[in-house]
């Protein structure tokens, strides 16, 4: 899965996220550079959140919450929202 939204008014700042299923690779980087990296192979909890900060003069606290499902998740697609100071502000679904 991979997606890509755009954070700020007037200091605008481009978030990547990319997580490899398969492998279990996953990471977050703010205008190419790489903040997160983790990786994501089995878990016992539903939802893995990351939560970060944004901007250098407009600050902004981002959280992305991967939500997977119970059974076979690995096999199916995974929910992902994307939380802009505190305000639910995207939504993905894919592998």
């Amino acid at each position: 899965m991979k997606f890509s939204f755009e954070v700020g008014v007037k200091e605008k700042h481009i978030v990547e996220f990319k997580f490899n299923q398969i492998i279990g690779n996953l990471s977050i980087s703010i205008d190419q550079q790489r903040r997160v990296t983790d990786f994501r192979m089995f878990s016992l909890s539903l939802i893995k959140t990351y939560e970060f900060k944004v901007g250098k003069q407009e600050m902004h606290d981002v959280r992305i919450e991967k939500e997977r499902k119970l059974l076979l998740a690995g096999f199916r697609k995974s929910k992902y929202k994307v939380f802009i100071d505190e305000v639910l502000s995207y939504e993905y679904e894919g592998w």
